[in-house]
């Protein structure tokens, strides 16, 4: 056997390896345990790949919910370890999963984010974190979706965070077709430092809106918030809209009557 075919039986091992421990992972009928010595012998190899088939363990729920979090925890911690511990780009292939989740939810298949990007916000510099959030959202857009699980998974993360680039993406999603969805998005904005843009896009959508959840957190936030203030082409329709006891001030903002 020459050099090559030593190799190529090498690799070809090694890729039969992996498969047998991608099965593992993903199989919730395997054994607990066994399916725990595999994080460990991952971790322990220390590669992209590596990295990869435990990321795997987040698309998959186990019956036993208490269980479910326990794997679901530990591959948190081997991943952390993993970032710190081997030459494994471990931010590098979380990301390539939640981009990859979306490409998959569009094709109709459950990918969930949720633990991949609790990673990302454990490795990231904040700025960064926001960042690739902000990257993501602009992958979305407005109109009906079936499936709008990520969409919610990173507007929620967003009601923690503060940035303009993030009040921006976070203006667009208020106008969104899901209701639950634009309620989000209300809460994230009410949570940012106002712009006009993101001024904006609260009121205009408030002459509109049906959701009697969001005009009622609309009308409890908005009083004294001065940097929600209101242009001047939408003070006559915000004027009408507003509940009885509340009015426009001189300087733009909603504020509350004194009876």
């Amino acid at each position: 056997m020459g050099l090559l075919d030593f190799l190529f039986d090498k690799d070809k091992a090694a890729e039969r390896k992996l498969k047998k421990y991608e099965k593992a992972v993903t199989n919730m009928f395997t054994q607990p345990p066994e399916r725990q010595y595999v994080f460990s012998e991952l971790a322990n190899l220390g590669t992209d790949d590596a990295v990869w088939l435990l990321l795997q363990r987040y698309n998959e729920n186990h019956s036993n919910t208490t269980l479910d979090i326990e794997e679901k925890q530990l591959v948190f911690e081997y991943l952390v370890d993993m970032s710190r511990g081997s030459k494994a780009d471990v931010i590098g292939q979380a990301k390539r999963y939640v981009l990859q989740a979306e490409a998959k939810q569009l094709e109709m298949k459950e990918f969930k984010i949720n633990w991949p990007m609790k990673v990302l916000e454990r490795l990231l510099p904040e700025d960064k974190y926001i960042g690739f959030i902000v990257e993501v959202l602009s992958t979305f857009d407005t109109e009906y979706q079936r499936n709008v699980d990520h969409k919610q998974e990173l507007i929620l993360r967003s009601t923690e965070l503060k940035s303009s680039d993030l009040a921006h993406q976070i203006a667009r999603f208020v106008q969104d077709d899901n209701e639950t969805v634009r309620f989000l998005a209300f809460d994230a904005a009410f949570n940012q430092d106002s712009d006009e843009v993101l001024s904006d896009a609260v009121f205009s959508q408030l002459l509109d809106e049906e959701s009697i959840r969001i005009k009622r957190k609309a009308i409890e936030v908005l009083p004294g918030r001065r940097d929600f203030t209101v242009s001047e082409e939408l003070q006559e329709g915000v004027t009408e809209w507003l509940p009885e006891g509340f009015g426009i001030h001189k300087e733009g903002y909603i504020y509350r009557r004194r009876k």
